[in-house]
């Protein structure tokens, strides 16, 4: 985890509000354009995870993660001037994309990306890293922080 950010982070929580996508679909900031409807003046992505996913060679495995385990994967995207950084991995640019119901934040490393859908009024996320042989997936909500 990049801690500097989550020192900034919990300073950006508490100067923007944050809001679920039910709660923009009621402001009418949805953003055109993606599925998920990141509005224009989102100024982060925020998500904690509730499972992790591993799958290597010989086997695969899923399971609920402790709050320990969830707040040290949190995921963090920074929004600057309408461009996406993956904050939580080392502020990789990310690259916004939008296919069916989905929305995909690509990183330029082949197999690292984020996906976004709403489900019933929810926005969830599933956070895909290809390491080799190896991949890990986590997955959960995801909340939206607005700048003012």
């Amino acid at each position: 985890m990049n801690w500097r950010f989550r020192t900034e982070r919990t300073t950006v929580t508490r100067a923007f509000s944050a809001m679920t996508w039910s709660g923009l679909l009621a402001a009418g900031v949805l953003a055109q354009g993606n599925p998920a409807g990141i509005p224009s003046n989102a100024t982060a992505l925020e998500g904690v995870p509730t499972t992790k996913v591993e799958t290597g060679e010989d086997a695969t495995r899923r399971r609920t993660l402790t709050k320990a385990e969830a707040t040290a994967e949190t995921l963090a995207i920074r929004v600057v001037d309408g461009r996406y950084y993956w904050a939580s991995r080392g502020n990789r640019p990310l690259t916004l994309t939008a296919a069916g119901e989905m929305t995909y934040l690509s990183s330029t490393e082949p197999g690292q990306y984020v996906r976004l859908r709403k489900i019933k009024n929810k926005l969830y996320y599933v956070e895909h890293l290809d390491m080799g042989p190896q991949s890990i997936i986590y997955s959960g909500e995801l909340r939206i922080v607005l700048g003012k």
